[in-house]
């Protein structure tokens, strides 16, 4: 039994935690286009919700090859991201542009600086790995994220040929963990992506909630926590 098995059965952690990416590991909670409406009406932006999430979900179905194929960091991502959307938008949502990435850079910022701090604190008493549906850059993201250092597997939908909710992608990620799926713990923001999928495959599961929103349906998350911090295991055992 190696190092990391050996100090996870013995500390009480789980053997392995995967973590999402988008909305947990850089937003605890906060899904990317809930953010970018948020930051559109500090802005001042008026422009209805609808409209704004058509062109949010329009720049996704275009960005991903590009942000695979420049290998984007979080900026670069981010504005082209947002220039996308102006197609939709109009011109006169221009004025708000800059101050949706600056915002947008500096919450992610905000994420990754507490997700560095509970990564930290797992790290080595458990296998740690990421599990995301993301464009095909997330190695670059999290690397500039500083968590790479942390990680013992990287499992993103584009590269893998599988996006959750689909159970293979679970599989796959306690496999490149070299755990069963039953001593691994999946930590997410998405109820049913991210909770409800890997529970199928024996996983426990945290649902990472915004604010104190109740679970969509009880009994299906094994805990419900509102910040990374909180996935520390209670003494006397882990997560419940």
């Amino acid at each position: 039994m190696d190092t990391a098995r050996r100090a996870g059965r013995n500390s009480g952690l789980p053997r392995g935690y995967l973590f999402d990416y988008g909305g947990t590991l850089d937003g605890e909670g906060w899904h990317w286009f809930d953010r970018t409406l948020y930051l559109y009406r500090r802005s001042g932006c008026q422009i209805p919700e609808q409209q704004i999430k058509q062109a949010f979900y329009g720049a996704e179905q275009i960005i991903a090859e590009e942000a695979r194929r420049q290998g984007l960091r979080l900026r670069p991502l981010l504005e082209r991201h947002v220039e996308l959307q102006m197609a939709v938008l109009g011109g006169g949502a221009r004025r708000f542009a800059a101050e949706v990435v600056r915002g947008f850079c500096e919450m992610t910022a905000e994420g990754w600086q507490r997700s560095r701090a509970t990564l930290s604190r797992l790290h080595g008493g458990s296998r740690l790995g990421v599990v995301s549906n993301f464009y095909g850059n997330l190695d670059v993201l999290l690397e500039e994220a500083g968590l790479s250092p942390f990680l013992d597997a990287v499992v993103e939908s584009v590269r893998v040929g599988i996006e959750k909710p689909d159970p293979a992608i679970y599989r796959l990620a306690a496999a490149r963990l070299a755990l069963p799926p039953e001593d691994v713990v999946m930590v997410g923001d998405n109820f049913d992506r991210d909770v409800r999928a890997a529970r199928t495959i024996g996983m426990r599961a945290i649902w990472l909630r915004r604010g104190s929103a109740p679970p969509p349906e009880a009994g299906i998350a094994d805990r419900v926590i509102s910040r990374l911090e909180e996935i520390e295991p209670l003494p006397g055992g882990a997560p419940r």
